[in-house]
Formats: structure tokens, C-alpha cells, sequence
């Protein structure tokens, strides 16, 4: 097995403010990953060093080229945003004022899930909070090559914290001690922290056995003698993988962080793993000792002759207060989960988010929360007079002199704006919140007949799959969070996954396959995108433009509904549209609020807006 650790660090870039424990964080992680006997890759701005994009693809590439690894790791340690739910990205030293010189993880991460290596793992020890600087909402390179080949690979990735907020360092006393919480806490995850998530995966009897390490020996038989017991075969190992750091690494950085932070709870995404992949590796020896370890002696009992010399010291009373709390903190989580509860039955309840719309009768678009100001396509002009409209719908009749293409740009107050899909058949409803746009439905009207008939029958679980991605949507859209407490017995069918959970539906409601989509692109399924693809088009003749795209139809001979994006997400595979988009349009991106969906804020419009008028195709 040959692995490599290619490793990351950047203290200072340009017109952010400089860390302290970032070049140590990638130095500290390459120590761990040499000592488990990984190639070692260390790109810091240590010395002065600048650290490049193309430094960094250069070297995965020549690793993809040379075929030797059947693992990498990317970690990275540094300044970071998050443009919106799986919009990812990291600063290198000239990423300040060079959108050339930030990493785009998203589709970093895409273009893994397409190369040979069999396991590829990204380490974020990076904020995600949104972009505070209008440069910093465009831009961001990949650092993995498109291979476009179905490897049927396993990409995980591990955050250091939840979308929109920021990863703590501690400061220490020097340079030399400062650290990044998430960092050192995942060495000590890795190097045996808890005896719990070792294990060693064998097979007796044609049956898999899992075994662990904390339950297979017997602390008092061996103290008393070391070779008791032993693995069955001399050359089986323990480790920890991906499954083993998702039991209890995200529990272990909160505690450390409490106290000390206003606290850091990571993200830990682990996809599928069909076969063993792992981290750390452990010989048996090594296991029986980091067991031998834990077993520390009592402290002998002191009665001190005079009290008055032992002085009370405060931090330390203040750390075991804070530890003591959280080990206590059950209260805390029933009462949390309790409300999280309560917010996701909200949720499953809201007529606001998912009621039927007002007017549907006809193909139309439903707006809540905000006031339409004016609907854009290439055959009408500004303020053009609708006659089937309100501040919050418009409705397009039969007879209706100007007939809407199948997107347009509905232009909002203050000048944003956010590009539809009109699909006929269907009312679309956009749902506002706190002035962003929150989530999309469609719905069909009533002259779709038979999929208006079909869609009444099935609404209940139309509407639990909308509450669902609306959850999924307040997670950063994280799936597997959103999911994880579904019965999938309760839903018509038999689901192995969100994506194939979500595809169910599509005919009724065109938004659940784009999200069927993005679910499938994330973990790598790209035969079940182009099938979801393949019925869209034989349902409607106009397919979302995010389907089509993650799907690599956009070249084929069929126009789709909206002329970009719809979801924010899809401006991170710019090399599935970048051919198939009037560059003026991507110039417009410049100018992308930070969020779910694609909204352009008045420079952006006015832009747009332009560019629509003067041309019937964009």
C-alpha cells in the first residue's frame, strides 16, 4: 500500500489577517503522516515561500501520472470561505487580490471523484464563513486534473467546522505553540486517542468480522502478561479510517474547543467506503501498548502537614469547571434536540414554504417573501406590460402577447435579481427568506391534467421531500445530516441514497431532480445523473440547465430551462459550462451574492440585463 500526504500551510495572504499556527498545522499533520509511513508532499510560507495553484496541481498530477498511490490526502491549513452551501474554497499566499491563486475544493473534489486513486481524502482546517469582499465571490482554481474517468473512487472530506463559521487557532505563548484546534485534535484522533474506533476487518468463515480494539483484550489479563492474547494472523493490522473518525472526531473537537472558543463543531463527510481505506495503521503490539497506555497508576493520596502553602489556582479550577460541563451536558443536548426536533416538524408543517400556489391554473411563477419588480426575456423589454401579473406572480395565459422563452431573469428590489427556469406545465414558487432565496418548488398547474391529477395523489410526499431539502439547505446542504434520521419505510419505494430518495418525484416536481442531481454528483454516481437526465427530457422538452450541465448534455441538440446555474453550487464546474456561456454572462458573476441560489446583486443585473436585451440567445 503507498500513500502520500500532501500538506498545506499558509500563515499569511495578501489583505487578510496573518495566522500564527497554520505552516505548523501542515508540518505537524506531515510529521503524523510520515511516522505512519506516507509520502510526504509540504507546501508552506515558511521562509518567505509563496504558495502556488500550480505548484500544488502540478504535483497531484505527476502523482496521477506515475500510478504509484492508492491513497492521497490533501490537507490544507489556512484562510478559507464558504460562497454558499458546497462552495468551498481556500486562499493561498497571493489569493488576497488573484482569484487565480484560491483552490476551489468543490470542484477539486469533482475532479477526484474522476482519477484513479482509488481513496482521496481533503483535510479543511480552514473557516467557511461567507466572502466579506466583493473579489472574494469569484474566481478559485483546481488543484486535481480532469481525467473524466468512472473510477468508482471514494472521496471524503473532513471540515474543521459547520458551513458559515469560522476555525479557531489557539495563539499559545510563541509562534511555536500556536495551533489550530481542529488540527491537533485529528493528530490525536489518529494516533489512538480512543480505543473505540480501532478496529481490524477481517474475514473467518467467508463472513466479515469487525472487531475493536477496546472490547477484543482484557486490560488486567494483559498487564499481567503481554502475549495473553493475540490477533489471529501475524499480519493483520488495526486502523482507523474514514467510518472510524466519523464515531467520534466531531464530539472530540467540540470538547476541546469548549471553553476556549465560542466554540467549533466540524464537518465529517464520509461517503461509501465499499473497501478498506485506511488513515492510521497499527500493529498489534502498538495496539496492546496504546491500551497499556490508558491504564494510568492512582495518584497517591497527600495530607498536607500546613494548607497554607498550597495555592488555588484559578485556570485550572475554570478548565475542569468547563470539562466537568460538558461531560454533564446531557440536559443541554435533550433540550437541543428537542428544539431541533421541533424545528424540522416547523418545517414539515409550513404552508408558507410548501402551500399550493394562488394562481394555478396556468404555467406561471409565485414569489413569497419578496415583491417581483420586473420579468426579463430576450422578447420583451423593460417594465413590459404582463397582463396576468401581481407583486407576487405572474401568470401566462394562452392568449398573452408576450410568451416567455424558457428562462428569464426576475429582477427584484434594489436591482438583485435570480435567474428562472420556466418549465410549461408548472407554477414555479420562490420562497424568501431573510431576503435570500431560500428554496424552489414547482408544482403543476392544472392544465398539466394528468401530472396535476398525479401530483394531488402524491402530495404529502412531494412535501416531506421539499421539508427535507429544506433542513438539507439550512446544513450547508449536507445529505447525509438531513437524511440520517429518515425511515425510508415509511416512503413509497426502496431508497439506498438521498439522491435516488430525491429522483422519485421528479415528474412532479422538475427542482427535486436538479437536487437528485447535485446529491448523485457529490458522491460520484454519474450514471444515475445522466438517467435522471434522460427521463427530465422525456417528461419535458425543456431540462434544468444544472441537470443537463452536471449531466454533460449541454452540447446536445435540446435547449434548457434557464440560461446558467440556478443553484449557486453549479458556478464551481465552470468546465461543464464555460463552452456553452456568453463569457459577458460569467463576467456577471463577479457580482453572485453569497448563498444557495444564484442571485446577482444591481451591477450584476444591470449587466445581465444588457446583455439579454441585445441578444435573443445568451
Amino acid at each position: 500500500m503507498s500513500r502520500i500526504a500532501i500538506c498545506i500551510g499558509v500563515n499569511n495572504v495578501q489583505n487578510f489577517t496573518p495566522l500564527k499556527g497554520a505552516s505548523k498545522g501542515a508540518v505537524e499533520f506531515s510529521k503524523w503522516a510520515t511516522a505512519q509511513g506516507y509520502d510526504i508532499k509540504l507546501f508552506t510560507d515558511e521562509n518567505k515561500n509563496i504558495v502556488r495553484v500550480r505548484d500544488i496541481y502540478d504535483c497531484i498530477n505527476q502523482c496521477l501520472e506515475e500510478m504509484k498511490y492508492n491513497q492521497i490526502i490533501v490537507y490544507f491549513s489556512g484562510h478559507g470561505i464558504s460562497r454558499g452551501p458546497n462552495q468551498e474554497f481556500w486562499f493561498l499566499s497571493e489569493g488576497g487580490n488573484n482569484g487565480n491563486e484560491i483552490v476551489d475544493l468543490t470542484r477539486s473534489a469533482d475532479n477526484a471523484v474522476r482519477c484513479p486513486i482509488p481513496y482521496v481524502l481533503f483535510i479543511s482546517d480552514a473557516c467557511r464563513s461567507l466572502p466579506t469582499d466583493e473579489i472574494h465571490t469569484t474566481g478559485g482554481q483546481t488543484i486535481f486534473p480532469n481525467q473524466k474517468i468512472d473510477s468508482g473512487n471514494t472521496i471524503d472530506i473532513f471540515y474543521a467546522t459547520r458551513p458559515g463559521a469560522p476555525a479557531f487557532e489557539i495563539a499559545g505563548d510563541s509562534l511555536k505553540e500556536a495551533h489550530g484546534i481542529f488540527t491537533e485534535s485529528l493528530i490525536a484522533y489518529l494516533s489512538g486517542e480512543f480505543l473505540e474506533t480501532i478496529v481490524n476487518n477481517t474475514i473467518e468463515d467467508g463472513a466479515k468480522i469487525q472487531r475493536y480494539l477496546d472490547k477484543y483484550y482484557d486490560v488486567k489479563q494483559l498487564t499481567a502478561d503481554f502475549n495473553y492474547k493475540s490477533l489471529l494472523q501475524q499480519n493483520q493490522k488495526w486502523i482507523i479510517s474514514g467510518p472510524e473518525v466519523d464515531i467520534k472526531l466531531k464530539e472530540f473537537v467540540e470538547s476541546r474547543s469548549f471553553g476556549i472558543t465560542k466554540g467549533q463543531s466540524p464537518e465529517i463527510r464520509v461517503n461509501n467506503h465499499k473497501q478498506e481505506h485506511p488513515l492510521s495503521i497499527f500493529t498489534d503490539e502498538q495496539g496492546k501498548n496504546l491500551i497499556l497506555n490508558r491504564v494510568k497508576p492512582p495518584k497517591p493520596i497527600i495530607h498536607p502537614i500546613d494548607p497554607l502553602p498550597y495555592k488555588i489556582n484559578k485556570m485550572e479550577q475554570l478548565r475542569e469547571f468547563s470539562v466537568s460541563l460538558w461531560k454533564e451536558r446531557s440536559d443541554v443536548d435533550h433540550i437541543r434536540n428537542k428544539v431541533a426536533h421541533l424545528a424540522e416538524e416547523k418545517i414539515f408543517a409550513s404552508e408558507q414554504l410548501f402551500d399550493d400556489p394562488i394562481y394555478n391554473k396556468y404555467t406561471g411563477i409565485e414569489v413569497i417573501g419578496e415583491e417581483i419588480i420586473d420579468l426579463i426575456t430576450p422578447y420583451n423589454s423593460l417594465n413590459a406590460p404582463w397582463k396576468h401579473r401581481n407583486k407576487n406572480s405572474i401568470s401566462f395565459h394562452p392568449d398573452d402577447p408576450y410568451r416567455p422563452t424558457s428562462w428569464s431573469l426576475l429582477r427584484l428590489k434594489g436591482d438583485r435579481s435570480v435567474p428562472i427556469a420556466i418549465i410549461e406545465g408548472f407554477i414555479a414558487q420562490l420562497v424568501f427568506k431573510d431576503g435570500y432565496l431560500f428554496t424552489v418548488n414547482y408544482s403543476p398547474a392544472k392544465t398539466n391534467h394528468y401530472t396535476y391529477d398525479d401530483y394531488q395523489s402524491k402530495k404529502d410526499e412531494v412535501t416531506k421531500k421539499r421539508s427535507l431539502i429544506a433542513i438539507s439547505a439550512n446544513n450547508g446542504f449536507n445529505y447525509k445530516e438531513a437524511f440520517q434520521k429518515v425511515d425510508f419505510s415509511n416512503f413509497y419505494g426502496s431508497y439506498n441514497d438521498a439522491g435516488s430518495f430525491l429522483r422519485m418525484g421528479k415528474s412532479l416536481d422538475p427542482a427535486l431532480g436538479m437536487y437528485a442531481a447535485y446529491a448523485f454528483r457529490e458522491s460520484g454516481d454519474f450514471y444515475k445523473i445522466r438517467s435522471v437526465y434522460k427521463y427530465m427530457a422525456m417528461d419535458n422538452p425543456y431540462v434544468p440547465f444544472d441537470v443537463a450541465m452536471l449531466a454533460g448534455k449541454l452540447n446536445a441538440d435540446r435547449p434548457t430551462a434557464a440560461f446558467c446555474p440556478l443553484m449557486s453550487i453549479g458556478w464551481s464546474y465552470k468546465h461543464l459550462y464555460e463552452d456553452f456561456i456568453n463569457p459577458k454572462i460569467i463576467d456577471a458573476t463577479k457580482y453572485l451574492e453569497p448563498g444557495l441560489w444564484t442571485t446577482f446583486t444591481s451591477k450584476g443585473t444591470e449587466l445581465l440585463i444588457t446583455e439579454i436585451l441585445n441578444n435573443q440567445h445568451i
